[in-house]
């Protein structure tokens, strides 16, 4: 992929990640969407807190992680198509929106449908996690967990002020912090506009997703279509 390109899809995917973790965790009782391991450490705190049956609904999200990358992988092996992988992210996520939008509407707040729009978002960020897997090279990195990419960027800024002054690391360093910033505002906006707008929020990195992702040709032909029948 061309930079530029790769700069966009990290800045995008790394903003989603952030937001979907963020808003899950501020609105649905402490889930992680996007860094999964961390709802072992949700449940072990509810359980040793107050154990109700509620508390094991965290860990429902780690088989339908384990579902979403087993499924990817298998779509790939089909399709080989990284566009289509990156646009189902989103696919999924709008999905989770318009469900959330009905729920809303209606004042639902539990039950089989509100949990199926949660986990819907973990597996939509399941395939983000195997996309980033699969495609090591269409982002400067992991775009949904950002420890490695903090002790990398740290890494590199010590090497680059204290001994090689070099561009590539320089480079290396700008790369992180497009993963950083990325993840940090989409964290920043998940967390205030779940707040307001509940999980509807979702389809704001929905349609982030599918703008970037599917080609401009799939949007022409579709106004060509509607503009015929008019």
């Amino acid at each position: 992929m061309k930079r530029d390109a790769v700069f966009y899809s990290s800045l995008i995917m790394a903003f989603s990640a952030g937001f979907a973790d963020t808003s899950t965790f501020t609105v649905a009782d402490g889930l992680f969407s996007a860094h999964i391991t961390g709802n072992f450490v949700v449940f072990a705190y509810k359980l040793s807190h107050h154990h109700t049956l509620s508390d094991f609904t965290n860990l429902i999200s780690f088989p339908v992680f384990i579902l979403a990358v087993i499924l990817t992988r298998k779509v790939d092996r089909i399709y080989k198509s990284e566009r289509k992988i990156f646009a189902s992210i989103g696919f999924f996520l709008i999905i989770a929106g318009c469900i959330a939008f009905i729920l809303k509407q209606n004042h639902i707040q539990t039950g089989f449908i509100y949990h199926f729009m949660l986990m819907l978002i973990v597996f939509a960020m399941g395939i983000q996690n195997t996309a980033n897997r699969l495609y090591t090279n269409s982002t400067f990195g992991s775009t949904t967990v950002m420890t490695g990419n903090v002790t990398k960027a740290l890494l590199d800024f010590f090497s680059y002020i204290s001994t090689q002054h070099t561009p590539e690391k320089l480079i290396e360093l700008q790369k992180s912090l497009v993963l950083l910033t990325g993840f940090l505002l989409g964290c920043i906006l998940g967390a205030w506009l779940s707040s307001v707008f509940g999980l509807v929020s979702m389809l704001i990195p929905a349609v982030l997703i599918l703008a970037y992702y599917i080609p401009l040709s799939k949007y022409s032909l579709f106004l060509k279509l509607i503009s015929h029948k008019n």
